[in-house]
């Protein structure tokens, strides 16, 4: 990418959001991302910033829209700098229109006007050219490690089948269906700006996470949010501390395996989807390496009688892969 190209995201660091898009959507609720919505403009506003890379763009016809797009986490990662365009620049866009129908956008796609095309989002295809500014490579490729141990980094793979935690329906109780399809994302925001997700929403989170051995204690680093929980092994006293956001966590090693239940979890949803979640919620979870070594494989069950009339069970997967770090995610408030 050269000195121009790298223009089109620099500006974003210097913009301010409108009031549109200054709160942080689980983007899937608040943006239509079935139907590709198209527009033309210039850039008025933007920030580059996590959670999300915000910028403003006026059309021809005037209307000013609050463009959303991936964290600077995740653009990073695909050598997409805040270099790509200015305040000023004429960009072409292409995702999501916002359900409501403001002037509110999620983009996967820009085109600058010198005719290169940037993919936003790893693993997704060029919408108008057969090449791209950045790579989606990083998110995708893996390995095996030599060591046989859960203690080091893992990743996301973020296109994978194994990538996504959530199922598609739930045994949900009455209450919990009535709450769930009363929600509103744009005006219900499940997550304001900076503040960061509880339990078990937190381990759905797509960036790189470590595992630390600290003898009586297993700390997990989870890069969204500067996230840090700390499971305490074999000491069951911790179940009875005070509730927190992430809840109060025991580990247990079994058979190389690392098993934990959680309680105390003061943390109103279970997901992205207005499910609620009840105090008296207990979580379970188990971290083992796959038969190559190359995956850390996760099951989560969760029970909560006041929301599902049957226990929970999901999973997913981590991948390891060469390098990579739990970097810091420095997210900005907004101003």
């Amino acid at each position: 990418m050269n000195d121009n190209g790298l223009r089109v995201l620099t500006a974003v660091a210097a913009m301010s959001c409108a009031a549109t898009v200054s709160a942080h959507h689980a983007f899937g609720g608040f943006f239509d991302m079935t139907t590709m919505t198209e527009i033309d403009g210039v850039v008025t506003e933007m920030r580059w910033r996590n959670p999300h890379v915000r910028f403003s763009v006026r059309t021809d016809e005037g209307n000013v829209w609050e463009i959303e797009t991936n964290s600077v986490s995740i653009l990073r990662r695909m050598d997409i700098n805040a270099d790509i365009f200015s305040v000023g620049d004429r960009v072409r866009l292409a995702g999501g229109a916002a359900k409501d129908g403001t002037f509110a956008m999620f983009s996967n796609n820009a085109m600058l006007a010198d005719g290169r095309e940037i993919v936003l989002r790893p693993g997704v295809d060029p919408y108008w050219s057969d090449s791209t500014l950045g790579t989606s490579e990083v998110w995708l490729a893996g390995g095996t490690p030599e060591a046989d141990s859960i203690f080091r980094v893992w990743s996301t793979h973020f296109t994978g089948e194994s990538r996504n935690l959530w199922a598609t329906s739930y045994p949900l109780t009455a209450s919990a269906r009535a709450a769930r399809d009363s929600f509103d994302p744009v005006t219900e925001v499940l997550i304001a700006d900076c503040a960061p997700k509880g339990m078990p929403w937190i381990m759905s989170q797509p960036y790189p996470i470590e595992f630390v051995d600290e003898g009586e204690r297993v700390l997990l680093r989870i890069e969204e949010y500067d996230t840090l929980r700390t499971i305490h092994i074999d000491d069951d006293s911790v179940l009875s501390n005070a509730p927190s956001r992430l809840g109060n966590s025991v580990g247990r090693w079994v058979d190389g395996e690392l098993h934990v239940e959680t309680r105390g979890v003061d943390w109103p949803y279970f997901n992205h989807s207005g499910i609620p979640q009840s105090d008296a919620v207990e979580i379970s979870e188990i971290f083992r390496l796959s038969d190559d070594r190359a995956r850390l494989e996760y099951e989560l069950t969760v029970v909560d009688p006041a929301t599902f009339t049957a226990p929970v069970r999901l999973d997913k997967q981590w991948m390891w892969r060469p390098g990579e770090q739990v970097r810091p995610y420095e997210c900005t408030p907004q101003e």
